[in-house]
């Protein structure tokens, strides 16, 4: 028998048990607080100009580093890379191997590149300029990177949060030293790191 404190009950309990389930489904996807590098869908790749009018595209294949990213603190944000210069792949043997040599990358005496992140500058809520020392055979010398992050996604195949990343950059080569080639190889070097940050436990 529906008596209208009954009916009344009724109305009450389907109201809250409707707004409880979009409450339940934002706590389900929660945007985490603090961020880390996933190592593994990172990617450094550059360009350089070839014979004054070409363009060589490349990537380097072998690189490890971290970031920290908090959400409620992104000027706190620490950024560290390492790059394998030998592991330079520009789309052939004879190519890697001229770019491996003594009067460019010089793999066999400097392994590796490192960027190490000092100041964090944001522009927006999701841009941030970010100024660092960039070592390259020996010499370390300031460089800012312009970071942009996208929308915060769940992953595919994990089904986790992720939060892509891309930071962009323009090496010039004579700032290091790097001066061989010049009528080869330009010396402006635009540089990309791109991948995913995960939730940091």
């Amino acid at each position: 028998m529906n008596t209208p404190a009954t009916s009344l009950l009724k109305i009450t309990l389907s109201t809250c048990l409707l707004i409880s389930l979009p409450m339940m489904g934002f706590a389900a996807i929660d945007t985490p607080q603090k961020w880390k590098l996933d190592v593994p869908k990172t990617n450094v790749d550059f360009q350089v100009t070839y014979l004054g009018s070409g363009t060589v595209k490349g990537q380097f294949n072998k690189m490890n580093g971290s970031i920290n990213y908090d959400v409620k603190n992104p000027t706190g944000t620490t950024i560290n890379f390492t790059v394998h210069t030998n592991s330079v792949d520009a789309g052939g043997s004879l190519r890697n191997a001229f770019l491996r040599r003594k009067e460019l990358l010089n793999a066999a005496q400097y392994p590796t590149m490192t960027f190490v992140s000092k100041k964090v500058n944001m522009i927006n809520a999701k841009e941030a300029n970010v100024t660092g020392d960039f070592t390259v055979l020996g010499k370390t010398k300031p460089l800012t990177v312009k970071v942009t992050l996208a929308n915060v996604e769940n992953d595919p195949v994990t089904l986790e949060p992720i939060l892509k990343f891309r930071a962009t950059g323009i090496i010039d080569r004579y700032t290091y030293g790097v001066t061989a080639f010049p009528s080869i190889v330009g010396n402006m070097i635009p540089l990309e790191i791109s991948g995913n940050l995960v939730a940091a436990s």
